[in-house]
C-alpha cells in the first residue's frame, strides 16, 4: 500500500476536540446527536447498579459496608464492619446479582440480534428499527427511576430484558450507517470513530458529575441518587433523540428474503452464508471476529464485575468518584486512537490496548482485593480508563477497514452478534466461581481469561491481505452524497459505481 500522511484533497474536514473529521452532513450530525441520546441513558446504570446491590443485600439479610446498620451501630461502625453473609436473594448471592443480570441479557441478545439484523436487511425499515428501539430504551430507563426496595427485582428484569436488549438493537442499527456517511478514506474512518467515542465519553463524564453534584446538594442517599440519575438521563436524552429521528435517513431493503426462508429464519441463514463467503474471500475477517468473541465478552463484563468488587469486597459504598475518574481517563484513551494507529497500526494498537485491560485485572486479582488495599483502585482505574476508552473506537475501526463494501449492515450485524454471543460467558463463570467460592478476587479470573484469549487470537491476522480484499469491493458501497452537501434526510440512496482502486494513494499506509 502506498504511503500518504495527509487527507486527499476532496476530503474536507473540520475539527472537534482537536480531531479532524469530515464536514458534517445531516446524517453525520445525526450520528453525533445519537451519542448525546444514548450516553446518559447508558451510564445511568452505574448508579442503578449500586442500588440493585444494596437491595439484594437487604433481601439476603446482609449488612455490608455502606448498606445497612445493626441496632446500636453508628454509620461509621457499620461501614467498617466485616460481616460475612451467606444469605441469598432470589436464590443467588447478592454479589452475583449484576453478573447474573449481564448473563441473562447476553443470552437473550445472542438469539435476538440475528433476527433484528435480518429484519433490517430484508425490509426498508432500518430507520424505524433504530427509532423504535430507542423509544423502548428510553421508556425502560424512565421506568427504572421508580426502583425501590419492593420493586428492585422487577427493575432488574426490566434492565436485563428491555433496556439492555433495546440498547444493543439501537447500537447495531446506528452503526450500520457509519460507513455509508463517510468518504472512502481510511483516516476519515479512524478519526470519526475516535471523535464519536470522545463525545460519548465527555457526555458520560458531564452526566456523572451533574448527578453526583445533585446528590450532594440535595443530600440524596443512593436510592435517591439513582432515581435522579434515571430521571435526568431521560430528560437530557429526549431532544437529541428527536434530532436523530429527524436527520437520519431511510434505507431500502439491502437484499431479498431467500427462497424458502422467512424474515425470521433468514437472519441465521445469512450468518451462515456470510461466514462461508468470508471463509472464501477474506478469512482474516473471520479471524478478527473469533478474537472479538472473547475480548468483547470480557469488555462487556468489566462494568458489572468491577462495580460488584468495588462495593462488595473493597467495601467502597459509593463508587461514583472512581467511575468519574475512569470516564475522565477514557476520554484521553479514545483520543489516543489516531496517534496509536499512526505509530503502530490498528492491529498492534488493539493488542496493546487489550493488554492494558489484562494488566488492570491482574493487579486487582493480585494486589487490590481487600479494604486494606483499596487505595490501589486508582491505579486500576487509570489502566481501565485508557483500555476501555481506546478499545471501542480501535476495534470498530479495525473491523470497518477490512469488511467488504455493500454489505455494511450485514457485517455490522455480524459484528454485534459476535460482540454479544459470548457476552454471557464471563459473567456466568464469574457468578459460578463467586457462588461456590465466595471470593470475588478469584472470580475476576473469568474476565482476565477472556481478554487473554482475545489477544492471542489477534496475532495471526494479516491486516494488509484483509485490506486488499476489502478495497476490491469499494465500488459496491452505498453513498449518500458528498460530505457537507447538506442533503436532506429521506432522500434516496444511490449506489455509485466508483471502480476498484486497490492500493490507491488515498489509503493511509499506517492502518496496518
Amino acid at each position: 500500500m502506498s504511503s500518504s500522511s495527509s487527507l486527499p484533497p476532496e476530503s474536507k474536514c473540520s475539527s472537534i476536540f482537536g480531531l479532524r473529521i469530515m464536514r458534517l452532513n445531516n446524517e453525520t450530525r445525526a450520528f453525533f446527536f445519537d451519542v448525546l441520546f444514548r450516553a446518559p441513558l447508558f451510564i445511568s446504570i452505574m448508579f442503578l447498579s449500586t442500588v440493585f446491590l444494596q437491595f439484594a443485600n437487604k433481601e439476603a439479610g446482609c449488612t455490608k459496608a455502606g448498606y445497612d446498620q445493626l441496632p446500636g451501630q453508628t454509620e461509621e461502625e457499620a461501614d467498617e464492619a466485616e460481616i460475612d453473609c451467606s444469605g441469598k436473594a432470589y436464590g443467588i448471592r447478592p454479589s452475583s446479582v449484576l453478573t447474573t443480570l449481564n448473563s441473562a441479557a447476553g443470552i437473550i441478545l445472542a438469539f435476538l440480534l440475528p433476527l433484528i439484523g435480518s429484519y433490517v436487511d430484508h425490509t426498508d425499515h432500518r430507520k424505524a428499527c433504530l427509532c423504535y428501539s430507542s423509544v423502548v430504551f428510553w421508556v425502560s430507563n424512565l421506568i427504572q427511576a421508580f426502583a425501590n426496595e419492593s420493586s428492585w427485582f422487577a427493575m432488574v428484569i426490566v434492565q436485563g430484558v428491555f433496556s439492555s436488549t433495546s440498547y444493543m438493537i439501537h447500537q447495531t442499527t446506528i452503526f450500520a450507517y457509519s460507513t455509508e456517511i463517510l468518504e472512502d478514506n481510511d483516516r476519515d474512518l479512524i478519526l470519526m470513530n475516535s471523535s464519536v467515542r470522545v463525545w460519548e465519553l465527555v457526555t458520560m463524564l458531564v452526566f456523572m458529575i451533574v448527578v453526583t453534584a445533585v446528590g450532594i446538594i440535595g443530600g440524596l442517599d443512593e436510592v435517591g441518587k439513582s432515581s435522579a440519575s434515571q430521571s435526568l438521563a431521560c430528560l437530557a436524552s429526549f431532544f437529541p433523540f428527536v434530532l436523530v429521528w429527524r436527520n437520519i435517513g431511510e434505507r431500502p431493503a439491502l437484499s431479498k428474503v431467500p427462497e424458502g426462508a422467512s424474515v425470521l429464519s433468514a437472519g441465521f441463514k445469512k450468518i451462515g452464508k456470510t461466514i462461508s463467503m468470508l471463509t472464501k474471500n477474506n478469512p482474516d475477517v473471520l479471524s478478527y471476529l473469533r478474537a472479538l468473541l472473547f475480548f468483547e465478552a470480557a469488555n462487556g463484563s468489566i462494568i458489572f464485575a468491577s462495580t460488584t468488587l468495588i462495593t462488595q469486597q473493597l467495601k467502597i459504598a459509593d463508587p461514583s468518584p472512581i467511575l468519574i475518574v475512569i470516564i475522565v481517563i477514557t476520554v484521553f484513551g479514545a483520543g489516543l486512537c489516531p496517534l496509536v494507529n499512526e505509530k503502530v497500526g490498528v492491529k498492534k494498537g488493539l493488542i496493546l490496548i487489550i493488554s492494558l485491560n489484562c494488566l488492570a485485572t491482574l493487579i486487582v486479582i493480585l494486589f487490590v482485593n481487600s479494604p486494606e488495599t483499596k487505595n490501589g483502585v486508582w491505579i486500576v482505574a487509570f489502566l481501565y480508563g485508557i483500555g476501555i476508552g481506546a478499545t471501542y473506537p480501535m476495534q470498530r475501526t479495525f473491523y470497518m477497514l477490512i469488511i467488504p463494501s455493500g454489505q455494511e449492515t450485514e457485517m455490522m450485524g455480524l459484528l454485534q452478534f459476535c460482540s454479544i454471543v459470548l457476552g454471557w460467558a464471563p459473567s456466568t463463570i464469574f457468578t459460578a466461581l463467586n457462588e461456590h467460592l465466595n471470593d470475588l478476587r478469584v472470580a475476576m479470573f473469568a474476565v482476565l481469561g477472556f481478554h487473554l484469549l482475545g489477544v492471542l487470537l489477534l496475532f495471526p491476522i494479516d491486516v494488509e491481505r484483509a485490506r486488499k480484499a476489502a478495497k476490491a469491493t469499494d465500488h459496491l458501497r452505498f453513498k449518500r452524497g458528498e460530505p457537507g452537501d447538506g442533503m436532506e434526510s429521506g432522500e434516496s440512496v444511490e449506489l455509485v459505481e466508483k471502480g476498484v482502486k486497490v492500493g490507491s494513494s488515498n489509503n493511509n499506509a499506517n492502518v496496518i
